[in-house]
Parts: C-alpha cells; structure tokens; sequence
C-alpha cells in the first residue's frame, strides 16, 4: 500500500510540508487573471493540476458572484469560470449556476489548494453531492484520511481474528506502527495483541 506519510499530531502532511518538498520538481503556476499576475504555490492535484485552468467561456464578476451564495466571500479565479448544468445538482434552496477555481486553505495542513471548477462539476453533478458542500481539505490531507480509515478498518479485523497467518501477522505489525506513528494508536506496547 502506498501510504501517503502523515502525522496526526504535527497536524501537516508530509506531501504539503515545505521542509519535505522537492523544490525542484515544482513550478511555480504563472498564469493571468484578469491582468492580475499569479505566483503561488498551490497543492498539487493528480487530475487537475496546481495552477488555475482557464475555460473558453467568459462570465462577469458579478454573473460569478451571483452564481452561489459562497461565491462572493471567496478568492476565485474569474477566467476559469464554466456553466453548470443545475438538473443535474443536488440542492434545497440556492443552485451553483457557475463553477470557479477557489483558492483554499487545507483545514488539516495548512497549505494552499485549488477547489477547481471541474471538480466541483464532478462532485455536484456526478457524485450529486450538495451544492452548499464544500472541499476544506488538500488531496493528500483526503487521501491521508482514506488511508488512515482503511487501515484502521483492517487493523480492527485482523485484531478481532482468532488465529493468524504468519502474513497477516506482519499486516497487523505494519499497519499498528502505521497507526501508532499518525497519533492513532497510543501505547503501542500495552497493546493486548502487540507481538
């Protein structure tokens, strides 16, 4: 398993943490925005990148504004706005009638992110999640997290078995130092079934 290493109790992903990365395979997203210069280093997103993507559709600031209630409290990326398709969406009073890249701020690790327009088209139009949902978390803080649930769902059920393998011995050592290391596991030697 290619677990991304994550520390609960220093509260920052090692994918995200300046110290950890690899300046030299990261470029710094130089794009345009409304003749507004961007240099910043976001998150980088497997699918969608670290840098704003531009669509072909042009929208006021005030059309994106009016788009969602959010919208208007939000750094966004004008240029990279894009239609919705509001059948599709899953909503109680208020629509997104756009989607934008939003500038956001990792709950988990703190670092910068891209809520991309084309994303948020995927979670609300495809996954028909929530429209007031909202993504407060980098791909590898959500990833981490996936993992971290994982494990622990495979750590309880190699705990609750009566007789193991040698394999599923050395599954249990690995993923409980796992655990242990991300902060969810505290004593790892009181533990009934340490080997």
């Amino acid at each position: 398993m290619g677990w991304v290493s994550f520390s609960k109790k220093a509260g920052r992903c090692l994918a995200c943490n300046p110290a950890a990365i690899d300046w030299t395979l990261i470029v710094v997203a130089q794009k345009s925005n409304g003749g507004n210069a961007i240099s910043q280093l976001y998150v980088n997103h497997p699918r969608y990148g670290n840098s704003p993507i531009p669509s072909e559709y042009s929208f006021t600031d005030t059309e994106i504004r009016s788009g969602h209630w959010r919208y208007s409290s939000l750094k966004y990326f004008a240029n990279t706005a894009i239609p919705a398709v509001i059948s599709k969406q899953n909503f109680a009073v208020s629509p997104r009638a756009v989607y934008v890249d939003i500038e956001e701020k990792c709950q988990i690790c703190g670092c910068l992110f891209l809520f991309f327009a084309l994303e948020q088209k995927w979670w609300f139009e495809e996954l028909q999640f929530w429209v007031d949902s909202h993504c407060t978390r980098c791909i590898h803080c959500r990833r981490a997290d996936r993992e971290t649930r994982a494990m622990q769902k495979r750590y309880q059920r190699l705990v609750q078995q009566s007789e193991l393998t040698q394999e599923e011995s050395e599954q249990l050592n690995v993923i409980r130092s796992e655990l242990y290391q991300r902060g969810y596991i505290r004593h790892l030697s009181k533990r009934r079934d340490a080997c």
